[in-house]
């Protein structure tokens, strides 16, 4: 039986495609026992930035979120994106310029409301795809999303990585969040399996829990509550690890492992015969 939420729970609004519709699905699964979080599901499938006659996200992003009273939002978009603008004038290609710059345009439209509504956001990137083409649409989506969110005070989560081969190909399997082999695609290499929905959630799971609790670093866990602005000690409970490639562990959303540099590592660091002046278990002659 599900647990009631509280009445002050926080509310995670998730808007977007059928991926986005995927991925509320496995949030609300993730956070069911959970009586601090909501999640609310505000997704239209075949939606994206290129058919704005079928809907328009940037006509409606900002009643979506006073509507539902939004803590954070999520929002994830772009699959159905490949196919032509059709402007006032003529009809564009993905391959043209022009297709570019009115797509960058409407990705800075809507993280500008998302900006402007004073609330914490995260544009999560699409996967790969089965389709070859639209995987390499997808790749300078993705680029694009990060770019502008970032510059509009968002929040980016890459999910490239969780979905691909050790070649960087498309995968139907791949690692679930305890390191096991699992199905996470469906045979028309678009949706996702039970499996492959967790895994999309498994890489919100923490960034969700940042911005909520306010404890960014494992360094400091010390948070800021901003109702009372002093500081207060928080214990973390280690719930799960996010996902990881076995193969390439620094290039997935870890966090600290991103954060070692190699070229910090000096080779002056290692001494010759362990002498080092001045040091007290130094007993070389001079």
């Amino acid at each position: 039986m599900q647990k009631l939420k509280k009445e002050n729970a926080k509310r995670i609004l998730v808007l977007g495609d059928f991926v986005a519709s995927a991925v509320a699905d496995a949030l609300k699964t993730l956070f069911i026992d959970n009586v601090d979080i909501i999640i609310i599901k505000n997704t239209m499938p075949a939606s994206g930035l290129v058919r704005t006659d079928y809907y328009s996200w940037k006509d409606n992003i900002s009643a979506l979120i006073e509507r539902n009273k939004a803590d954070i939002i999520v929002i994830l978009m772009g699959a159905n994106d490949n196919q032509p603008i059709t402007s006032s004038q003529n009809i564009l290609s993905t391959s043209q310029p022009e297709w570019i710059s009115i797509y960058k345009k409407r990705i800075t439209e809507i993280a500008e409301r998302l900006h402007n509504s004073g609330k914490s956001w995260i544009w999560m990137g699409q996967p790969i795809f089965k389709n070859s083409d639209l995987t390499q649409k997808v790749k300078i989506f993705n680029e694009l999303y990060k770019d502008i969110t970032e510059a509009k005070g968002g929040y980016f989560i890459d999910i490239w990585n969780g979905f691909i081969d050790k070649q960087g190909e498309f995968s139907f399997s791949g690692y679930d969040t305890n390191g096991k082999v699992v199905r996470l695609r469906t045979d028309d290499g678009i949706n996702f399996t039970s499996e492959g929905k967790k895994k999309l959630a498994s890489y919100l799971e923490k960034k969700l829990k940042d911005i909520l609790y306010h404890t960014f670093s494992h360094e400091n866990p010390l948070f800021i509550n901003v109702n009372t602005l002093n500081l207060t000690q928080q214990t973390q409970k280690i719930e799960r690890q996010p996902p990881m490639s076995l193969n390439d562990l620094a290039q997935q959303n870890t966090h600290l492992l991103k954060k070692i540099d190699q070229s910090s590592i000096k080779r002056s660091w290692f001494l010759l015969n362990g002498h080092q002046r001045d040091r007290a278990d130094n007993f070389s002659l001079p």
